[in-house]
């Protein structure tokens, strides 16, 4: 089984909700500013969104012992540096700056984030990752609009098809590093190999009914956080109404508020998780006036 398939059927094991979380206010994010330093070739606003990422990153990062695991072939303990359960924001969910470079920071805070929750010193994925950010943000920045938001594909650059994936450099780099520096850590490795699995749709309802109820990605709410006064306007952020009752395709982390008709609001934030198992049945997503 691979490991998108793994990744599929544990999915479809967990709960449609998880209970509410209160998201990062601007103070916090600020704070995360003196592990991550701005670099001056960073584009415009790019920083606002890596500093998102790394925030998201700590709400959703994978449990350290599992990040690496003998694969039975004799190498002991091995970690990908392709994660094929990752996604990054839906382009159409956020604002442009973050539908452009939303992946590539989420990447570059997932692998921080795991290189060294594995044991490994800075001076091994340092320099490497930071060639690995600059690589991706170039990517990113040479897309189309259409290509960041999916209606288009890019054509073969034959300059680009020459180079090596970046993936597989900062793996080799770092495993050169930690061979010198931190040789009883796991073997880094980029395998990669991923397939594809979108879910079933997933129906909204609110206990009691009536609620109306606004999404905006969890993600996109970071970057929101970071750049407006009150993320929470759902003119000024990109909230979605999302009708109740009817069926939508919705995966992943989403900052929510929900008004009912007598005033009350609850706010917070939720994992939405699809039927991955039998796409043909929706998952049913409650949220509740009283109660979790």
């Amino acid at each position: 089984m691979g490991k998108r398939a793994i990744s599929i059927a544990l999915a479809t094991l967990m709960p449609v909700t998880a209970a509410a979380q209160t998201p990062p206010d601007a103070a916090a994010l600020h704070a995360i500013e003196a592990k991550v330093p701005p670099q001056g070739w960073y584009p415009e606003g790019y920083y606002d969104v890596l500093i998102a990422a790394e925030a998201d990153q700590a709400e959703i990062r994978r449990p350290t012992k599992e990040l690496a695991s003998d694969w039975g072939d004799g190498d002991g303990r091995k970690y990908d540096v392709v994660d094929c359960t990752t996604e990054g924001p839906d382009p159409a969910a956020v604002d442009p700056l973050t539908a452009r470079y939303g992946s590539v920071a989420s990447e570059v805070a997932r692998l921080r984030s795991e290189l060294s929750r594995l044991g490994l010193p800075e001076a091994a994925y340092a320099a490497p990752l930071a060639a690995f950010e600059k690589a991706k943000v170039e990517e990113a920045a040479k897309l189309t609009e259409a290509q960041v938001m999916g209606t288009e594909y890019a054509e073969d650059d034959a300059e680009a098809s020459e180079q090596e994936d970046p993936y597989f450099t900062l793996a080799r780099e770092v495993e050169s590093n930690r061979q010198r520096l931190a040789l009883k850590t796991p073997k880094v490795i980029a395998e990669g190999g991923c397939g594809a699995g979108e879910g079933g749709p997933v129906i909204v309802r609110t206990s009691p009914p009536g609620g109306e109820v606004l999404l905006v990605n969890a993600f996109a709410f970071k970057v929101c956080t970071r750049r407006l006064p009150d993320p929470w306007d759902r003119f000024k952020c990109k909230w979605t109404e999302i009708e109740t009752g009817a069926q939508k395709q919705l995966s992943g982390r989403y900052v929510y508020q929900v008004k009912w008709p007598d005033g009350t609001v609850r706010k917070g934030t939720r994992d939405i998780v699809p039927n991955y198992e039998d796409e043909a049945v929706a998952a049913v997503v409650t949220f509740k006036k009283v109660g979790s």
